[in-house]
């Protein structure tokens, strides 16, 4: 009788455990109506000679695809078919890129022109699960020193760049750093919007080590004129140690910007 009541209350928090894991959220796409109503521009400070200039400000449509899915405990989510991104002006004459893949996951970057680059001086990655009776969020923030170079303002077929970051995660204690070798495929034209927009095509290779270890292959298309990323395929695969053994989380995905004109 003692042995048929402990299994009860096992399999009873089995049930408590499981239910709500089977019945938990998975996040939809960002409505870009929603993302439009709450858009708020700034002024910028950005003057003198440019390599690149100032894009709009607005809230951009993408459509692409993309999942996201970690081992342990096993979960996935998939990016909207349809995302907002958006440009805001910040500090120091520079620009922020954000694009929402889902309610739960957007990406943002920090970007800079000068009189002879585009540089990017920082990135911030936030993420949210859901596993039934937890919710888990994680804010990654990304600094590289000095800023790195994006896209330079004299683009060349064969250039190679070299950046080095450090990344911080509120999930995960210390610091990951990253290698990047930035790869400068070639200018070519996208057809965005109906329009034929001149772009620069790059290849990056990051190599993470530190509390997380893993890579991240990304290609990039940069409007030559502004430096507005336009499109983007990535691959992500890093490793983290946890009390439960490594964690394993796998991103893969691509967009392209549906038009080059801002709502």
């Amino acid at each position: 009788m003692v042995a048929l009541a402990v299994l009860g209350l096992a399999v009873v928090g089995a049930m408590v455990l499981v239910i709500p894991y089977e019945l938990r959220a998975h996040p939809g796409a960002v409505p870009v109506n929603s993302v439009v109503k709450g858009f708020k521009g700034n002024s910028s400070s950005a003057g003198g000679r440019l390599a690149f200039a100032l894009p709009q400000q607005g809230v951009y449509v993408v459509k692409g695809r993309g999942s996201e899915q970690i081992n342990v405990p096993p979960n996935s989510q998939r990016d909207g078919a349809t995302m907002p991104a958006s440009v805001t002006y910040v500090k120091h004459g520079c620009w922020r890129w954000r694009v929402d893949y889902n309610v739960a996951h957007w990406e943002a970057y920090n970007f800079c022109p000068t009189s002879a680059n585009l540089l990017e001086g920082a990135e911030v990655n936030w993420q949210s699960w859901d596993f039934g009776t937890v919710k888990v969020t994680n804010l990654e923030q990304v600094t590289c020193r000095p800023p790195a170079v994006v896209v330079p303002g004299t683009p060349r077929p064969g250039q190679t760049f070299r950046w080095t970051c450090a990344g911080a995660n509120t999930a995960v204690s210390g610091t990951t750093r990253q290698q990047v070798v930035v790869h400068l495929v070639g200018t070519t034209n996208l057809v965005i919007g109906g329009k034929a927009t001149p772009t620069v095509h790059e290849v990056l290779d990051t190599s993470l080590s530190g509390v997380q270890h893993g890579s991240v292959t990304e290609n990039w298309w940069f409007s030559r004129t502004s430096g507005l990323p336009v499109k983007m395929t990535r691959t992500v695969v890093i490793n983290s140690t946890s009390p439960i053994g490594t964690v394993t989380y796998h991103e893969d995905g691509s967009w392209q910007m549906a038009s080059l004109d801002p709502k």
